[in-house]
């Protein structure tokens, strides 16, 4: 029997080459698909890893630790948390704090309160800017930003002590005896992204909340009740890895439930891991709408060359069976040849889908046993055709294979079934657009594209037969013959559904790249909000606009631009722009706004009032304490130096009552400041209200257009401005704001404000007027505000010192922009352009899907060209060769032969680009992109 199978094999070995070609395929779309999603979850995990923020790789594991009877601190928390802190990839770093306020003083505010820290190989991770770094007892570095907050230099000496906050005044009061450290160094972060600078992202708050580093032995010999230890695990490469999930998803689980509560685990890792998540399951979702329809495919086209090979080899068969040969045995020289060919081009199969894959795979592809069951699938179904297919034709009465006549007991079978498929295409759709991403919604679109080819195919027959009699009246002789063949012979009508199938899915999956990639460009542009952003490092916002304004006079290429986060839910994030410049420079497509965007943008710059300006080494402000209800209070002045430096306080002292003028010295107005704000400092207790009346500062008297405090009241008189100030434990409470300060920022918002009406500022929530409205915002999208940046910047009574700073570039911005933005001071840190947003994009779970979606729809492309081949191969060819008798010519026989395949691909072309623009329309938009 042996040997019988393999001479059958060897007289049709075009054949058996043939079915062993088709099961290659069949296997290489079966396993491609697995391993190429394995290559998705391995890019997934490494592109979020290496774009994470610092919080997302970091877990900071802190306690509070109270010092011994003894007066040193316990070890107990070291022990416990570095235990927990042992995972695999991790590194740790070890650090304490207390807080400290200056020595010899009562109480402190909090902007009056420092940080003392030890952080572990704090000398290997910066770089000293003046001094020297940390040798011995009794000394401290500072960042410079600290250093220029607190006025110190290196070789001062600070003297502080221990500081609690006590609730019931409000107010930080001392905690331990003073002592005294020297600076010795200014420092800053060799690589201020570096994970070892914490679990956050750096702002302009952390850089002025540096600590004061000090070594361990130092911060073990002063006097402090407690102090907040810490350890921060940072993930290094290869920590966070598809294998490392849920052994990372574990320690979370444990960590967080700890009974104990003996540590407090603080991390932003499980966002990541949902991110993570949430992309492979994306990827997930769109990978079985590629995988399953080719692999149907294949068994189908399997289907066709195994009836092709089947039906020409009927007259054998019943040769055979005339000769009085067994059943089973005619069974098996039937299904043998179907069954080598399909086990030969199994493992053929495998190793061409890991090829494939691996040159077409967003990550290094890995094939593993996991696959197996994926092709021993494709094996099965190819065997399962193929056997079926060969035992069913063997079946048949000797005469009808020796008749080698077509049975037509299947056409109503066949009818039934297209019905059938039609229906659940239908049914796929309806569930498809309503959410459902289970069952046949896994396959929806190549449902609705084999409904659509079995409609198309249908109309096939009655088409081919009045084209053949048009083509006959005409004389056209190929033509007419080739149309007869399509009307005729049952295989074209199959051929047709399977040719449309395989270029429909090619072209549906095109339509989805194509669309994918414009969503792609639109959502990188409105995340960006501008064709080049250029990241820049601390400055303050004042030197920001002045130097973009600089290097761009016109306003043609260049916008400043600070992103505000969202400080609540009900505060979303917004984004201050130099408006004059917005409509020039940033992406507003028209369906941002019903409005064009210069109109929003002129609203966002209301006409402010006059300004005051102060210059000269020392400020004299002249007023009146009227009444300060027996307590004692102080007055200070924050000012913007004019070269655009970070702004500072002048302290005029202590408020006597009576008429005074004060004076404080100045240095940084030498060359004129901005008055941003008068602070007035009131007691924090219910009690009588200040009462004080402000004639001049500077020799500039108060006027009327002077912003109070709510709470606060204020009126002109002949001597100045006469207010009233009610006692309250708000700083803000006390602040005296100039007539250039608006008295509500106007905002082009895509919602209401919150009912309270105040929107996110540089230094928390201030009044806001919606003047404008669009559906989407640069940066911002559906939701938040822009505002204008000079306009938000007066608002605030902060530092104005900021680590978000930005500068938008237009398309066609010269290259001496960037030149000019660095002559002016500014230091660039980062450089974003829309082609980097898109390749973030690019790196999600279902935009890498869907590259594998058009790798199926070449494969079945390639599939349906193949069974095409196959089939006209195996076509019985007994009616040209009747022809050939009743005088064809050979040139005409030929001619239709190649023809009648050649018209079904030319129809399946057109016919497939029009399922696939069916199928994208009634579908498309549920297909994850």
């Amino acid at each position: 029997m042996a040997a019988l199978m393999l001479a059958m094999l060897r007289a049709r070995r075009g054949q058996a080459l043939a079915l062993w070609l088709l099961a290659v395929l069949a296997t290489a779309a079966a396993v491609a698909a697995p391993v190429y999603q394995t290559s998705i979850d391995r890019a997934v995990v490494a592109g979020e890893v290496r774009h994470a923020a610092n919080a997302e790789r970091t877990i900071w594991v802190s306690a509070p630790v109270q010092r011994a009877s003894g007066g040193a601190m316990p070890e107990d928390f070291e022990r416990l948390a570095a235990e927990k802190v042992q995972l695999s990839g991790f590194v740790s770093v070890f650090s304490t704090e207390f807080l400290a306020m200056p020595a010899g003083r009562d109480r402190a505010g909090s902007d009056q309160v420092r940080r003392v820290a030890f952080r572990e190989d704090l000398c290997a991770q910066v770089v000293v800017v003046a001094g020297r770094c940390l040798m011995g007892g009794g000394e401290t570095v500072l960042s410079e930003a600290v250093a220029a907050r607190l006025g110190l230099a290196v070789g001062d000496r600070v003297s502080d002590q221990a500081a609690t906050f006590d609730s019931a005044s409000n107010v930080f009061v001392p905690a331990g005896g003073p002592w005294t450290m020297t600076v010795v160094g200014l420092v800053r972060p060799r690589d201020p992204a570096d994970l070892y600078w914490g679990h956050g992202t750096r702002s302009e708050q952390d850089y002025q909340n540096d600590p004061m580093y000090v070594a361990r032995n130092t911060l073990a010999g002063i006097d402090h009740p407690r102090e907040l230890q810490s350890f921060e695990a940072h993930a290094t490469d290869g920590a966070i890895t598809v294998e490392r999930l849920p052994a990372l998803r574990g320690w979370l689980a444990e960590a967080q439930n700890d009974e104990a509560g003996r540590v407090s685990v603080s991390t932003a890792l499980p966002d990541l891991l949902d991110r993570i998540d949430r992309n492979r399951e994306q990827a997930h979702e769109v990978m079985p709408l590629a995988a399953i329809p080719v692999v149907v495919l294949a068994w189908a086209v399997i289907l066709l060359a195994v009836a092709g090979v089947a039906r020409a080899n009927r007259y054998e068969f019943g040769v055979v069976a005339l000769r009085g040969v067994p059943r089973r045995v005619l069974w098996w020289l039937a299904a043998g040849g179907t069954t080598l060919a399909v086990l030969a081009g199994a493992p053929v199969g495998v190793l061409l889908g890991r090829l494939i894959v691996g040159a077409v795979a967003p990550a290094p592809a890995r094939m593993d046993a996991a696959v197996l069951p994926y092709a021993g699938i494709a094996v099965l179904g190819s065997l399962l055709v193929g056997v079926a297919v060969q035992v069913r034709t063997v079946r048949a009465p000797v005469v009808e294979l020796l008749r080698d006549v077509d049975r037509n007991t299947t056409r109503a079978r066949t009818l039934v079934v297209e019905t059938l498929l039609v229906l659940l295409a239908g049914a796929a759709v309806l569930q498809r657009r309503s959410g459902v991403l289970t069952g046949v919604t896994l396959i929806a679109p190549a449902l609705v594209i084999a409904g659509l080819a079995l409609l198309a195919a249908r109309l096939l027959r009655p088409l081919s037969a009045r084209l053949a009699g048009r083509y006959l009246r005409r004389g056209a002789l190929v033509a007419a013959l080739t149309a007869f063949r399509l009307a005729r012979r049952p295989a074209a009508h199959r051929l047709l559904v399977l040719l449309v199938v395989a270029f429909g899915s090619f072209g549906f999956a095109g339509l989805a790249t194509v669309v994918a990639d414009r969503d792609q460009r639109y959502r990188a542009e409105l995340t960006l909000g501008a064709p080049t952003v250029l990241l820049i490092d601390q400055t303050t916002r004042a030197h920001l606009l002045r130097a973009t304004r600089a290097a761009d006079p016109d306003g043609r290429y260049a916008m400043a631009a600070v992103p505000i986060p969202a400080v609540s839910t009900t505060l979303p994030s917004s984004l201050a722009v130099d408006s004059a410049r917005l409509a020039a420079v940033a992406y507003w497509p028209g369906d941002y706004s019903p409005e064009p965007v210069s109109a929003l943008a002129s609203r966002l710059r209301p006409a402010a009032g006059p300004g005051v300006t102060l210059t000269g080494a020392t400020v004299d402000a002249d007023l009146t304490a009227v009444d300060l209800a027996g307590k004692p209070a102080t007055l200070t002045a924050l000012v913007a130096p004019a070269g655009g430096v970070q702004r500072v306080q002048i302290d005029f002292g202590s408020i006597a009552l009576g008429r005074h003028v004060y004076t404080a010295p100045a240095p940084a107005c030498t060359a004129g400041c901005r008055l941003v704000s008068m602070q007035v400092g009131l007691p924090t207790y219910v009690g009588a209200p200040a009462r004080l009346t402000l004639h001049t500062i500077q020799g500039q008297p108060f006027g009327a257009g002077w912003r109070m405090p709510p709470g606060a009241s204020a009126g002109v008189a002949g001597g100045g401005l006469e207010v009233t100030l009610p006692p309250s434990p708000r700083r803000e409470a006390g602040s005296l704001l100039p007539p250039d300060v608006p008295a509500a920022l106007a905002l082009v918002s895509t919602g209401p404000l919150p009912p309270d009406g105040v929107y996110a500022a540089f230094d928390g929530a201030v009044g806001g007027t919606v003047v404008g409205h669009a559906d989407r915002l640069p940066r911002l999208g559906r939701r938040g505000a822009l505002v204008d940046l000079e306009a938000a910047d007066r608002a605030s009574t902060d530092s104005d010192l900021t680590g978000r700073g930005e500068v938008w570039l237009a398309r066609d911005a010269p290259a001496s922009i960037t030149e000019a933005l660095t002559a002016a001071g500014l230091r660039i840190v980062g450089r974003r352009t829309v082609a980097d947003e898109r390749a973030v994009l690019g790196r999600a779970g279902s935009a890498l899907a869907l590259r594998f979606f058009l790798l199926a729809g070449a494969l079945s492309v390639l599939l349906g060209v193949a069974g095409l081949a196959v089939t006209t191969t195996t076509a019985p060819r007994a009616e040209l060769a009747a022809l050939r008798v009743q005088g064809l010519p050979a040139r005409v026989t030929r001619r239709v032969a190649w023809w009648s395949p050649a018209a079904l691909v030319i129809a399946a072309v057109p016919i497939g680009a029009a399922c696939a623009a069916i199928t994208w329309l009634l579908i498309g938009t549920a297909i994850p992109q």
